[in-house]
């Protein structure tokens, strides 16, 4: 019960990373194209005190899940792109997204992490895909944190809101 609770404390940091990756617009020209998307998270490794990595992999090691994103939308919030239902609070420390190439780096707390963990992002970006690899690290119950993910998403076409 216990791993289960601090598995879903895990993918749901993983979905803030998500999140966090585009908290700031991009310049309008350089955004991402409205429409459906998929998006997909995998977790690579997960160094949690007092949880096995295997555990944690059984629990979040990959996620999947589709939006619908609009025009005004993804002009107004681009992170909507990449939002899921979370209860994850993150503030940005850095972020650029230029030319293809986007890095971001956020500091975020949850309920299973209310210490927080840095979540540093990098990856690559066209108006109808991503691919982001997130390292993310801090402390919890006083013991070291790192838990590495890789991160893709593609538009599929057009949807109703």
């Amino acid at each position: 019960m216990i791993n289960s609770r601090l598995s879903t404390g895990i993918a749901s940091l993983a979905a803030a990373t998500a999140f966090a990756l585009l908290n700031a617009a991009p310049a309008a020209a350089d955004g991402f194209a409205p429409g459906g998307w998929t998006h997909q998270t995998t977790m690579l490794t997960a160094d949690v005190p007092g949880v096995p990595q295997w555990v944690i992999k059984m629990f979040a090691g990959n996620r999947k899940r589709t939006s619908c994103h609009d025009a005004a939308e993804l002009a107004r919030r681009p992170e909507a792109l990449l939002t899921q239902d979370d209860a994850a609070v993150c503030t940005k420390r850095r972020f650029s997204m230029a030319a293809g190439q986007l890095a971001y780096d956020t500091f975020c707390t949850n309920k299973r992490f209310p210490d927080g963990l840095l979540v540093a992002s990098k990856g690559s970006y066209t108006a109808d895909s991503y691919k982001i690899s997130t390292v993310s690290t801090g402390m919890k119950d006083g013991k070291p944190v790192k838990i590495v993910t890789e991160g893709s998403g593609h538009r599929t076409g057009s949807c109703k809101k």
